[in-house]
Order: C-alpha cells, then structure tokens, then sequence
C-alpha cells in the first residue's frame, strides 16, 4: 500500500533481520505503528498484529484484507473532492481508500493525484495504480489481525516472548518538528517492553544511552525537517534496546 513513510522500499534489508529475532517462542509479532503493512505482509509468523490509530487506514486495510475483489477499479476526482468534504457520510473503509488513493503522494487528502503518462499526453489514473497496488498486496494480509488504538494501549506488563517492530513518526522531521508525538513517552514504554520482549525501532536518531543501532543504510528522502527538498541524504536506523530481551 502506497504510504507516506512506508519501509517498503527498505523491506528487502529490514524484513531478514526483524525476522531474525523471531523463533518457535515467539509468541506474536506486533507492530504498533503499521501504516500501510508493508513491512508486516513480508514477516513469517502464525499470530501477527498490526494496529494504528488512523481508524480509516485500520478499516481500510481490513476491507482490503476480506473484500480486495470488491474493490472499485477507480475513482473520479470529483469522487475524491465529495469524499473528502462529507466523510462522515461513507463507511470508514472507503473514506481510507478516497484518502489515500486518490491523494498525491499518498499522503491523506493533501490534495488529489494528477499526471501523465512517460508521452506527456496520456493521463495516468493514480487510484488505479494505488487500488491495484492494494490488491497485490491483499494475499499477504490474509493472517494478520487489524487494530485500531495507540501504542500506549500495549501493557507492557501483558506481554512476554513477542516481537515488537515499532515504526514511529521520525524525531525533527516536518510533520513532527514541533514536538506533538510523545517521545519521551515512548522512549520509556519501549524501556519497559523490552524486558520482557524484543523490541526493534526504525528511526534516523535515538537516545545513545538507552539504545543501541543495530543496522544503518544511507537513504534519499523526499521531504526534509526544513522544507520541501528533493533527494535529502538521512542514515535509516534500527535500533534495540540496550539491555533489552
């Protein structure tokens, strides 16, 4: 599923080493941060979870897992602009499909996609491209339990011998450059989570004392903390817990 922030594109690195950690004792595989289940569809596991609080995402990848041949083929741009303005008038798993499908960049209702194709003349149907994007993907949703809450839902003290991938919006980046995301709380949960579990975190920059990185590739990004710049070089992470199961 196309998603701002998604791993996909490093899936292929991350996914052997996230892997890595998981044996016959593992007893769940749990990703509190799931976005667009591009890393999750890739994990071998018989019980595994990914939640968000974006309930149209959470309802969207459900309908996507049960229903993917029931999915429109596309949608109009007036579609787009009628969704966006009466949400509450359609079931919470279109509204996502609108949202992110139709959204240049993929990023939710930012504005809808237009283009051409590589003849400059031909127009490219982006909800197509995304919508199918969505139904190769389906078969590997197909054993994973969607949920709708916050990280801070998961008791750290009710759970042992799992796997946790968290995926949390990056520090001093654009979106959250202003602080709103809980970092501190966060830092603290993933302490105590990992006493009892193995707890992997992407992200460009942690705390040195308290986590170690274990994986670091050189990435382009689209978007910087600054602004809008193409091509910004950032060093992709994975960190553990230092201490840590």
């Amino acid at each position: 599923m196309q998603y701002v922030g998604s791993k996909n594109r490093l899936s292929k690195e991350l996914a052997p080493i996230i892997q890595s950690y998981i044996t016959e004792n593992t007893v769940a595989y749990i990703e509190p941060f799931v976005g667009g289940a591009n890393m999750i569809d890739k994990i071998k596991h018989h019980n595994k979870i990914g939640s968000d609080l974006h309930k149209e995402l959470i309802a969207l990848l459900n309908y996507t897992r049960d229903n993917y041949n029931k999915l429109p083929e596309t949608f109009s741009e007036e579609e787009y602009y009628r969704v966006k303005a009466n949400r509450d008038s359609y079931e919470l798993w279109y509204v996502g499909l609108v949202g992110f499908c139709g959204a240049f960049g993929a990023v939710y209702f930012s504005g809808f996609a237009r283009g051409y194709k590589a003849d400059g003349v031909t127009p490219r149907d982006y909800s197509n491209e995304a919508i199918r994007n969505l139904q190769k993907q389906a078969p590997n949703l197909q054993d994973i339990k969607f949920e709708c809450k916050s990280f801070t839902d998961y008791n750290p003290s009710d759970y042992k011998n799992c796997v946790f991938y968290l995926d949390p919006p990056y520090r001093n980046t654009l979106s959250y450059k202003t602080g709103k995301f809980p970092y501190e709380e966060f830092d603290k949960w993933a302490i105590e989570l990992s006493k009892n579990n193995t707890v992997l975190i992407s992200e460009y920059e942690m705390p040195e004392d308290k986590f170690e990185c274990i994986w670091s590739k050189d990435v382009k990004v689209g978007i910087s903390s600054v602004g809008n710049i193409k091509n910004k070089k950032r060093v992709e992470k994975l960190f553990k817990v230092k201490g840590g199961k």
